[in-house]
């Protein structure tokens, strides 16, 4: 007896139910493959944060430079690359495209040979003249009126630091976060380095250098002070408050 095979119309309907499944399973999957890669990068900020902290303790309270100079200790990035395990003394000793300073969802995107995609909150250090103050407003609380900014991340002569102990809100207010390579100009970082500062009273670095990879490409992940770390759309507006 002859062996009856598929016909076309059951042909075309198993490839239809394989495609339906496909579909199904791919966002399935990229998912989960997001969710992994943003638990890396909540681990990289956690353990940045903490080689920050240990910086810190060590000397007095004041952590790693924020800024200037950029291509030499006590840079915050090469102090943490230093901390943990990478020997030298400068960019080409210590940057590395396998690294805690690399978020990998902004490597997926940027390309493998990243070396740095996280910045430090430089905020109320960046030079800036005595700020009013603003009123409450919808869901914005009124920030009280701040002296000018004591130094400038970009200063080589007179380099900007935080003193940790100082930070009054540490579980609200952020020291890191991903962030996105900005415009390139004369002095920007190189290609494989994100933007490495964030001022949050600058809208400007606010537009350009944050970095929304996570989610949809609408969110960002950022380590607190007090070394918790969390996902965020947008920053608090409380977050434009100087740091000490």
């Amino acid at each position: 007896m002859a062996r009856r095979g598929f016909t076309l119309v059951e042909l075309l309907v198993v490839i239809a139910i394989i495609a339906l499944l496909v579909g199904i399973l791919l966002p399935v999957l990229a998912s989960a493959r997001e969710g992994s890669r943003a638990a890396v990068c909540q681990s990289n900020l956690r353990q940045i944060a903490i080689v920050c902290r240990s910086y810190a303790d060590d000397h007095r309270g004041v952590g790693p430079a924020i800024g200037q100079p950029y291509a030499a200790l006590p840079n915050w990035a090469l102090v943490v690359q230093e901390a943990t395990g990478r020997p030298g003394s400068g960019p080409s000793d210590l940057y590395s495209a396998n690294s805690v300073l690399v978020c990998p969802t902004i490597r997926s995107v940027l390309g493998p040979d990243m070396q740095r995609t996280y910045a430090m909150n430089g905020t109320g250090h960046a030079g800036a003249p005595a700020f009013a103050g603003s009123a409450a407003s919808g869901t914005r609380p009124a920030l009280p009126p701040a002296p000018p900014d004591p130094d400038n991340y970009d200063d080589a002569a007179r380099p900007a630091f935080i003193r940790f102990d100082l930070v009054q809100e540490p579980s609200g207010t952020v020291l890191l976060v991903d962030s996105a390579p900005g415009p390139q100009a004369p002095g920007s970082p190189p290609p494989t380095r994100t933007a490495s500062i964030i001022d949050f009273r600058n809208d400007q670095h606010i537009a350009e250098r944050l970095g929304l990879y996570h989610g949809r490409r609408d969110m960002f992940m950022g380590s607190r002070f007090d070394l918790s770390v969390g996902a965020y759309r947008e920053p608090p507006w409380t977050w434009r408050r100087p740091l000490p």
